[in-house]
């Protein structure tokens, strides 16, 4: 086991104060902080992130896929939400986790080239050892755990679309 729910649960509550501090002064009810949940994996996340953010939110979502198996794969693809309006708003993806970085460089040009007023990223985990040279620049600004090069299933994270529903996060080892 690498995080245990009540681990993920204490630092999801710890991110959702962080994230209410920050956006105080700007997130309003004429234009709310709009958050971005990338399907699936960070549904989990997400759902207890959101009920413990204290300033007013919208939440969408986005399908973009960057995993074949446990290969990464060489560009990430928008099955969803590629259309959302971001002109001006401040925008916070959710993530289940960062490792190469690929796909939120993607999905962060796309959305600056949109509009967007701010961009920032909240991950559950983050592989930063695994971030690709042309995505060194992306750093969350929120991040859960920092763990090592590892593949990980539970909490929403999967391996084939399996795993998912496990309550801890842990290390998956294909020969067990």
């Amino acid at each position: 086991m690498l995080k245990t729910n009540e681990e993920i649960r204490h630092r999801i509550a710890e991110l959702a104060a962080a994230v209410s501090d920050d956006y105080a002064g700007t997130a309003t009810a004429e234009n709310p902080l709009l958050l971005l949940c990338t399907l699936r994996g960070a549904v989990f996340f997400s759902a207890d992130l959101v009920r413990s953010i204290t300033v007013p939110i919208e939440l969408d979502f986005l399908k973009v896929h960057s995993y074949i198996n446990t290969e990464s794969a060489l560009e990430p693809v928008f099955d969803l939400g590629k259309d959302i309006n971001v002109s001006g708003r401040h925008v916070l993806i959710l993530e289940d986790i960062v490792d190469t970085g690929k796909t939120m460089a993607a999905v962060k040009r796309h959305f600056e080239d949109k509009g967007a007023a701010s961009f920032r990223i909240c991950t559950m985990l983050d592989k930063p050892e695994r971030r690709v040279p042309q995505c060194a620049e992306i750093v969350p600004d929120y991040i859960g755990f920092t763990i090592p090069d590892l593949f990980v299933v539970g909490w929403g994270l999967d391996y084939n679309e399996k795993y998912r529903l496990l309550p801890d996060i842990m290390v998956y080892h294909p020969e067990r």
